[in-house]
């Protein structure tokens, strides 16, 4: 009932410990350079025991904290689901004020957590799900660079301070990365092109449901807003021409298109990060993001601020 195993860690690292042979168990814990034990029991798997790892004491009193961010997350998109239903924009600020005072709170316990121990690889680990919702870019980071350099300059330091860089360029007030796509002619659709315009960069594409409800609602917005300075580009993740196609004149899409058919795995989908559909980005006359996802009467609101209500 006993073995071990032996090696040198580059850096210490999530590991997952899965037995097969007669039962089944599994277990992650941070393997790093020293003498770990891990005890477990085969009656009662979930009485595990893992001593000897100083980063694995971090993951284990974060990791029930990463459960309740992720089911905020959840209720807070439940919530902006049924404010958009329900057109009460009062209900989707309570839900994001709250959704903000958690996020914040998580933010700062891990703070408090590596407080005093700079040198833990595991908050690594839970500044990057952070990433997954980054309403609070600035404070995330600094949460980031309170780690020690050796942990920073390690090889999961430098790929996770690589993707803050990446999210960096498209975080409100950044100018807006140019976008790579064809319109339906075949002919290059650039940014630059609509300069001095306050620009609606859509994502969305022909199999997305939700997408499709929200390119019928943005007719009668792009109707009022064109005439004084508001243009919708809206960019397709989608692989199939014809339904790319059809889609735009079922849906009555009469502003500018563009995509590279390649599905999420073009440039522009890459550089602002789209992993999930549908998605937008508020771009103003400067050329600046002004804000990401935004919908409803939040973004009426604010076209009204950036056209100047037609003045």
């Amino acid at each position: 009932g006993i073995f071990r195993l032996t090696g040198q860690a580059a850096e210490p690292e999530l590991t997952r410990l899965t037995v097969t042979e007669g039962w089944s168990f599994n277990t992650s814990f941070y393997l790093e350079n020293s003498d770990i034990t891990v005890h477990l029991i085969k009656d009662d798997p979930d009485k595990v025991t893992i001593a000897g790892s100083v980063s694995n004491v971090v993951y284990e009193k974060l990791t029930p904290g990463l459960s309740d961010f992720f089911a905020h997350t959840r209720a807070n998109e439940a919530a902006h689901q049924q404010a958009a239903a329900t057109h009460n924009n009062l209900e989707k600020l309570s839900a994001d004020s709250l959704w903000f005072a958690q996020q914040h709170q998580w933010i700062e316990n891990i703070r408090k957590t590596i407080t005093g121990n700079a040198d833990n690889y595991a908050a690594l680990y839970f500044i990057r799900w952070l990433l997954f919702r980054p309403d609070n870019y600035d404070d995330i980071f600094s949460v980031f660079m309170d780690l020690s350099p050796a942990v920073r300059n390690g090889p999961s330091g430098k790929k996770l301070y690589a993707d803050f860089e990446h999210l960096h360029k498209t975080i409100p007030g950044q100018p807006a990365p140019d976008i790579r796509g064809n319109d339906t002619s075949g002919h290059a659709v650039t940014l630059a092109s609509f300069k001095g315009q306050v620009i609606l960069l859509d994502f969305w594409s022909s199999y997305c449901g939700p997408c499709r409800q929200e390119n019928r609602r943005m007719v009668s917005v792009y109707q009022k807003y064109h005439p004084l300075g508001f243009e919708v580009v809206s960019y397709s993740l989608d692989n199939d021409r014809r339904m790319w196609l059809q889609a735009i004149v079922t849906d009555g899409m009469i502003w500018p298109q563009a995509s590279d058919l390649r599905g999420g795995a073009g440039a522009t989908p890459g550089v602002y990060d789209i992993t999930d559909l549908p998605r937008n980005v508020l771009i103003d006359r400067s050329g600046k993001i002004y804000a990401k996802d935004i919908h409803g009467q939040d973004l009426t609101e604010a076209m009204e601020r950036l056209l100047g209500k037609g003045k």
